[in-house]
């Protein structure tokens, strides 16, 4: 065995670095509306998803691992050679960690799912060839479809799902909410209720789902349905007394009377936000009725009237100036587009949404690194049991080792988004389309939503996926058709797919190569 350890080790490394590179491209899936919105900053969001990645990854990441691991490959066409399995599964986590990098280079938010699955697919047909390769499996109950078929079937309905639930609550929330005056208090009485549907959505996964470890993937149904339920509306009760608190620190920060005009009527080029990249090269300016791009920052900004006079880098102000969106020169037109033709609301009711959006996207990174660590450290668990074991089982039991295990994909996620995440953030978050708090929010919880369910049913879901369609629903309804004026950055949006197609198989190919080069070389013995 101890021949092998060099697999072992080398394993460990590429697994550790495919993780960062989740972080770098995938976690922006949790992040990149919260950021876009300028809910949170860069530095609130990375803090919130160190934690929450990790607690997800190590508490509720198992389900999908074992999905990764032995819905794609048949463990029985290696029983008889283990170890090539492990070398095999040792160049999947190297081909997934330089793909996420490139795909982030070049600014491609693509699926990590895709991505594992095209490694596994290339590596086994590589070794013992297509047939062991499970296409297609008949199952007895939800999803009724396994293997590869059933997978790339979620990859098209999740998106589409995930448009689907995004648009119609939007339209909803817009017309009962956004749409109405402040005074009437429509978002005062329809916050408890919003916090009370988020606090249920996110407690019915938490419990459902389950760390195995706990044994509550195994509480029944009906009474996850009652803590979940009871939860949530002792969550929205409990906001009712603190209401009047928020409501007079919103009202507070638009005391002025020029503040209390709704955006929609407002004819005054008012500041909202700057925002300005490190380079120096534009500059993407906020207001009431446009975002201008301009080539640089102006030295001197008392040209613009601006609302709030108290400029904080780090904290959530009227005038937000964010340091790392940068919007290429063929980009900045489409952008100032969408942005200007996006409906307007009033920004105290989007305050209100602001504290929502902050709770969801922490809950979704939870469930992202529940659901996409596996892609990481699902092929590095299969090396590790192989190695302790000696053989391939179509059940390996790793105890507690399995905490170290996903303890190391989610600190590698926390630090790949430290490092590199900014560039999805910004594609998503700035370019694809126009994020508030509210839109933010709405996309936040659709994709968790999709995302949550397919968890609990072994559906290895990809929240890019997810995330993208949710997003693109919002983007939709913002569209004017009658002027041909989208609400979607097409460019951004057919680059996506365009990563999506050639994911798999890019990293299959090269998985496949690598894995060949070492079984098939001339060797001595």
């Amino acid at each position: 065995m101890s021949n092998y350890i060099w697999i072992v080790s080398l394993g460990g490394i590429f697994s550790f670095i495919a993780s960062m590179g989740i972080g770098a491209n995938d976690v922006a899936n949790s992040f990149a509306t919260s950021v876009g919105s300028k809910t949170l900053t860069m530095k609130q969001a990375v803090i919130l998803a160190c934690i929450f990645e990790t607690l997800g990854a190590v508490l509720m990441g198992s389900h999908v691992s074992e999905t990764i691991r032995k819905g794609i490959a048949n463990y029985e066409c290696f029983q008889d050679d283990p170890y090539s399995l492990m070398y095999g599964c040792m160049w999947v986590c190297f081909s997934v960690a330089t793909w996420l990098f490139t795909a982030s280079y070049l600014e491609m938010p693509v699926s990590t799912t895709h991505s594992c699955i095209g490694g596994m697919i290339g590596m086994t047909i590589a070794i013992k060839g297509s047939s062991c390769v499970i296409w297609y499996e008949q199952k007895d109950n939800f999803p009724y479809i396994g293997g590869v078929i059933g997978m790339i079937i979620s990859w098209f309905v999740s998106p589409v799902l995930s448009g689907c639930i995004s648009s119609s609550l939007y339209y909803i929330i817009r017309q009962c909410i956004l749409r109405k005056n402040y005074e009437s208090k429509y978002i005062y009485f329809a916050f408890p209720l919003l916090v009370g549907i988020t606090i249920t959505l996110n407690t019915f996964f938490i419990i459902y789902k389950g760390a195995k470890g706990l044994g509550l993937h195994k509480t029944p149904l009906d009474i996850v349905l009652v803590v979940s339920f009871g939860l949530g509306l002792f969550s929205g009760l409990m906001t009712i007394p603190i209401l009047p608190k928020i409501y007079k620190y919103i009202n507070n920060k638009y005391e002025n009377k020029n503040d209390l005009e709704l955006n929609t009527n407002s004819s005054e080029n008012k500041l909202i936000s700057v925002t300005h990249n490190y380079n120096n090269t534009h500059t993407l300016v906020y207001s009431n009725n446009k975002a201008i791009v301009l080539n640089e920052l102006p030295e001197d900004l008392s040209d613009i009237k601006i609302i709030d006079e108290n400029v904080n880098n780090n904290s959530i102000t009227n005038i937000d100036i964010c340091k790392f969106t940068e919007i290429e020169e063929n980009d900045k037109s489409i952008v100032e587009i969408i942005h200007n033709n996006a409906e307007k609301f009033d920004e105290r009711t989007e305050d209100f949404f602001k504290y929502l959006q902050v709770f969801s996207a922490s809950c979704a990174a939870f469930s992202h690194g529940a659901n996409d660590v596996a892609n990481a450290i699902g092929p590095f668990a299969a090396i590790l049991t192989i190695y302790w074991d000696g053989d391939v089982r179509k059940n390996s039991v790793m105890d507690n080792n399995a905490y170290w295990i996903l303890s190391l994909g989610g600190i590698g996620i926390s630090i790949g988004l430290l490092l590199y995440g900014y560039k999805i953030i910004r594609a998503i978050g700035i370019k694809l389309c126009k994020i508030t708090p509210a839109r933010g929010t709405i996309i936040e919880l659709s994709a968790a939503l999709v995302t949550i369910f397919g968890s609990r049913l072994k559906i290895p879901l990809s929240t890019t996926h997810c995330q993208i369609g949710a997003t693109c629903g919002v983007g939709l309804l913002e569209s004017s058709w009658s002027n041909n004026i989208s609400g979607i950055n097409n460019k951004i949006l057919f680059k996506t797919m365009f990563g999506w197609v050639i994911t798999c198989v890019f990293v299959g190919l090269i998985t496949g190569l690598l894995t060949a080069q070492g079984i098939y070389a001339p060797s001595l013995n």
